[in-house]
């Protein structure tokens, strides 16, 4: 019986930490083979991160921001990415109490990856931001 608590008590602790650490990549600069560079990258809401996280080059370039300004602003975004982060995990694991796992599912999908161009097209829509570049397809 220890043993199998052991082992869900590990593999837990090792998906926790694949999730966390996932989050934690820096999103300020542009991934490998990315169109354009990241002086081109337009966006409040990363489109590879978490439901609300901020790109943190996107925002500084929307502001206008270069060099130690933009690296204060990416410094910023980032600490609110892991806040974020954090919060949402903590809810998944209080809901646990409260919700079936077809509910906790329901949660989950509600903050994966996905949701953010979205909310960039609304903020669009709304005068609120430059319209994102959109990458050349190779």
């Amino acid at each position: 019986m220890r043993i199998v608590t052991a082992a869900v008590l590990l593999s837990g602790i090792v998906c926790f930490s694949g999730v966390a650490l996932s989050q934690e990549h820096d999103h300020s600069r542009p991934a490998a083979g990315a169109a354009g560079g990241s002086s081109q990258e337009i966006g409040v809401f990363c489109p590879t991160m978490k439901t609300g996280q901020l790109c943190s080059r996107g925002t500084a370039n929307i502001f206008g921001f270069k060099d130690d300004k933009a690296e204060q602003w990416m410094a910023l975004s980032r600490k609110y990415n892991k806040a974020v982060n954090a919060a949402t995990l903590e809810l998944f694991k209080d809901a646990e109490a409260v919700l079936s796992p077809d509910q906790l599912r329901q949660l989950k999908a509600w903050f994966d990856v996905g949701l953010n161009p979205q909310m960039n097209e609304l903020l669009y829509g709304k005068g609120l931001m430059p319209k994102p570049s959109v990458p050349a397809k190779k």
